[in-house]
Protein backbone atom coordinates (compact mmCIF):
# COMPACT_ATOMS: atom_id res chain seq x y z
CA UNK A 1 0.00 0.00 0.00
CA UNK A 2 1.21 3.56 -1.21
CA UNK A 3 1.84 6.30 1.89
CA UNK A 4 -0.05 8.98 1.03
CA UNK A 5 1.70 12.08 -0.82
CA UNK A 6 1.88 15.14 1.27
CA UNK A 7 0.50 18.60 -0.14
CA UNK A 8 3.16 20.94 -0.71
CA UNK A 9 2.94 24.09 2.19
CA UNK A 10 3.29 26.20 -0.60
CA UNK A 11 -0.46 26.38 -1.36
CA UNK A 12 0.04 24.92 -4.93
CA UNK A 13 -2.19 22.57 -5.32
CA UNK A 14 1.02 19.85 -5.77
CA UNK A 15 2.58 17.38 -3.69
CA UNK A 16 6.09 18.22 -2.19
CA UNK A 17 8.01 15.62 -4.14
CA UNK A 18 6.12 17.67 -7.18
CA UNK A 19 6.74 20.76 -6.01
CA UNK A 20 9.30 22.45 -3.48
CA UNK A 21 11.24 19.55 -2.46
CA UNK A 22 13.56 19.20 -5.45
CA UNK A 23 14.66 23.23 -5.05
CA UNK A 24 14.92 22.46 -0.81
CA UNK A 25 16.99 19.46 -1.70
CA UNK A 26 19.06 20.85 -4.31
CA UNK A 27 18.51 18.93 -7.03
CA UNK A 28 16.75 21.52 -9.58
CA UNK A 29 16.56 25.58 -9.18
CA UNK A 30 13.54 27.21 -9.82
CA UNK A 31 12.90 28.65 -13.38
CA UNK A 32 10.45 31.47 -12.06
CA UNK A 33 10.73 34.03 -9.65
CA UNK A 34 7.22 32.34 -8.75
CA UNK A 35 8.83 29.14 -7.91
CA UNK A 36 11.26 30.68 -5.84
CA UNK A 37 9.23 32.95 -3.69
CA UNK A 38 6.68 29.37 -3.29
CA UNK A 39 10.09 27.16 -2.52
CA UNK A 40 11.12 30.01 -0.11
CA UNK A 41 7.99 30.00 2.01
CA UNK A 42 8.50 26.32 2.21
CA UNK A 43 11.72 26.65 2.76
CA UNK A 44 10.40 28.73 6.37
CA UNK A 45 7.59 26.44 7.09
CA UNK A 46 10.42 23.77 7.03
CA UNK A 47 12.88 26.01 8.74
CA UNK A 48 15.51 24.96 6.31
CA UNK A 49 17.50 28.58 6.78
CA UNK A 50 20.20 27.57 4.15
CA UNK A 51 18.01 27.87 1.51
CA UNK A 52 16.55 30.66 2.66
CA UNK A 53 20.27 32.34 2.79
CA UNK A 54 21.67 30.44 -0.52
CA UNK A 55 17.95 32.12 -2.38
CA UNK A 56 18.87 35.50 -1.30
CA UNK A 57 20.90 37.63 -3.50
CA UNK A 58 24.73 37.35 -2.29
CA UNK A 59 25.06 41.41 -1.75
CA UNK A 60 21.98 41.41 0.28
CA UNK A 61 23.11 39.13 2.67
CA UNK A 62 24.37 40.06 6.24
CA UNK A 63 26.78 38.62 8.37
CA UNK A 64 24.39 37.49 10.77
CA UNK A 65 21.66 35.96 8.25
CA UNK A 66 21.73 32.61 9.55
CA UNK A 67 21.07 33.84 13.17
CA UNK A 68 18.18 35.97 12.72
CA UNK A 69 16.76 33.54 10.47
CA UNK A 70 16.95 30.93 13.28
CA UNK A 71 15.67 32.81 15.57
CA UNK A 72 12.73 34.34 13.58
CA UNK A 73 11.85 30.82 12.14
CA UNK A 74 11.79 29.26 15.92
CA UNK A 75 9.03 31.87 17.25
CA UNK A 76 6.87 31.02 13.77
CA UNK A 77 4.40 28.66 11.76
CA UNK A 78 3.87 29.65 8.60
CA UNK A 79 0.17 28.66 7.61
CA UNK A 80 -0.73 29.90 4.14
CA UNK A 81 0.43 31.58 1.32
CA UNK A 82 -1.70 33.19 -1.54
CA UNK A 83 -0.01 34.64 -4.63
CA UNK A 84 -1.74 37.76 -5.48
CA UNK A 85 0.32 38.25 -8.58
CA UNK A 86 3.72 38.21 -10.92
CA UNK A 87 5.01 40.78 -12.90
CA UNK A 88 7.45 39.29 -14.98
CA UNK A 89 10.26 37.01 -13.67
CA UNK A 90 9.53 34.15 -16.12
CA UNK A 91 11.89 31.84 -18.29
CA UNK A 92 14.30 34.48 -20.03
CA UNK A 93 13.47 37.68 -17.78
CA UNK A 94 16.08 39.26 -15.85
CA UNK A 95 13.93 40.66 -13.10
CA UNK A 96 10.35 40.01 -11.36
CA UNK A 97 7.98 40.59 -8.71
CA UNK A 98 5.68 38.24 -6.92
CA UNK A 99 2.79 40.16 -4.34
CA UNK A 100 1.76 37.84 -2.36
CA UNK A 101 0.10 37.42 1.54
CA UNK A 102 1.36 35.01 3.70
CA UNK A 103 -0.84 33.75 7.36
CA UNK A 104 1.43 32.86 9.84
CA UNK A 105 1.08 32.55 13.74
CA UNK A 106 3.48 33.82 16.32
CA UNK A 107 3.58 33.47 19.98
CA UNK A 108 -0.29 32.51 19.58
CA UNK A 109 -1.42 35.34 17.55
CA UNK A 110 -1.86 35.32 13.78
CA UNK A 111 -0.91 37.63 11.46
CA UNK A 112 -0.60 38.10 7.39
CA UNK A 113 2.28 39.39 6.01
CA UNK A 114 1.78 41.59 2.39
CA UNK A 115 4.42 41.85 0.55
CA UNK A 116 6.23 42.84 -3.12
CA UNK A 117 8.82 41.08 -3.34
CA UNK A 118 11.69 41.40 -5.84
CA UNK A 119 13.78 38.89 -7.80
CA UNK A 120 16.55 39.23 -10.14
CA UNK A 121 18.45 36.59 -12.51
CA UNK A 122 22.07 35.83 -12.06
CA UNK A 123 22.22 32.27 -13.49
CA UNK A 124 19.32 31.72 -11.15
CA UNK A 125 16.74 32.98 -9.30
CA UNK A 126 17.31 35.54 -6.49
CA UNK A 127 15.20 37.27 -3.99
CA UNK A 128 16.52 40.95 -3.42
CA UNK A 129 14.19 42.92 -1.53
CA UNK A 130 10.79 43.31 -0.56
CA UNK A 131 7.91 46.12 0.50
CA UNK A 132 5.56 44.76 3.43
CA UNK A 133 2.97 45.37 5.59
CA UNK A 134 2.27 42.93 8.75
CA UNK A 135 -1.53 43.39 9.88
CA UNK A 136 -2.81 41.00 12.91
CA UNK A 137 -5.64 38.84 11.93
CA UNK A 138 -8.34 35.98 12.83
CA UNK A 139 -8.71 32.41 11.78
CA UNK A 140 -11.40 30.56 12.06
CA UNK A 141 -10.89 27.15 11.74
CA UNK A 142 -13.34 23.97 12.21
CA UNK A 143 -13.03 21.30 14.62
CA UNK A 144 -12.73 18.74 11.79
CA UNK A 145 -10.19 20.61 10.11
CA UNK A 146 -6.47 19.92 9.66
CA UNK A 147 -4.21 22.39 12.11
CA UNK A 148 -3.03 25.18 11.30
CA UNK A 149 0.84 24.10 12.44
CA UNK A 150 0.75 21.42 10.00
CA UNK A 151 0.89 18.38 12.46
CA UNK A 152 -1.42 16.36 10.37
CA UNK A 153 -4.06 16.02 13.08
CA UNK A 154 -7.49 17.62 13.33
CA UNK A 155 -7.59 21.10 14.59
CA UNK A 156 -9.87 20.18 17.75
CA UNK A 157 -7.14 16.96 18.32
CA UNK A 158 -4.13 19.50 18.33
CA UNK A 159 -4.40 23.34 19.20
CA UNK A 160 -8.38 23.47 18.98
CA UNK A 161 -8.32 21.75 22.45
Amino acid sequence: MNKPQTMCRCGSAKTYPNCCEPFLNLQTKPDTAEQLMRSRFSAFSLHKTQYLIDSLYPSKRQAEEESSLQQSIQNTCWIQLNILQCQQGKKGDSQGTVEFTASFEENGEFYQLHEESNFIYDQQWYYTEGDNKVMPIKLKFGRNDLCWCHSGKKYKKCHGS
